[in-house]
Formats: C-alpha cells, sequence, structure tokens
C-alpha cells in the first residue's frame, strides 16, 4: 500500500507483487494495458508508472497498437 488504502469509492488501491519479485501494477502499464492515474497522495511508483506508460504508448504495445 501507500499512503490512501481507498479511493472515493471504496477501491482498494494497492501495488501487487508475485512470488517471484513480478511487480504485477509495472508489468501491466508495461505491456501497454493500462492508463495511469496517480492520486496526489499515493506517488510512491509514479515516476516508475509514467516511463513504462510512455514507452508502452512509443513503442505501440496493448492498447496503443496502431
Amino acid at each position: 500500500f501507500d499512503i490512501q488504502r481507498f479511493d472515493k469509492y471504496a477501491r482498494l488501491l494497492a501495488y501487487a507483487f508475485l512470488s517471484d519479485g513480478t511487480f504485477v501494477n509495472a508489468e501491466i502499464i508495461k505491456q501497454g494495458y493500462a492508463n495511469i492515474v496517480t492520486k496526489s497522495r499515493n506517488l510512491k511508483y509514479a515516476d516508475l508508472f509514467e516511463k513504462l506508460y510512455q514507452d508502452a504508448r512509443q513503442n505501440n504495445r496493448g492498447l496503443w497498437l496502431e
């Protein structure tokens, strides 16, 4: 978790890691299957997510296929 555990709609805001160390949130963004929404208080991985998001878009991965 980061600072805020739930959003205003009571949705859980969590970071998920697999037992092999895979960072699930980052992997989904890296493969181009997620938009990022950064809440003002939950910024722990904001820079990483932005980098992965931009890379996925620039390289036409996932949702960003041309």
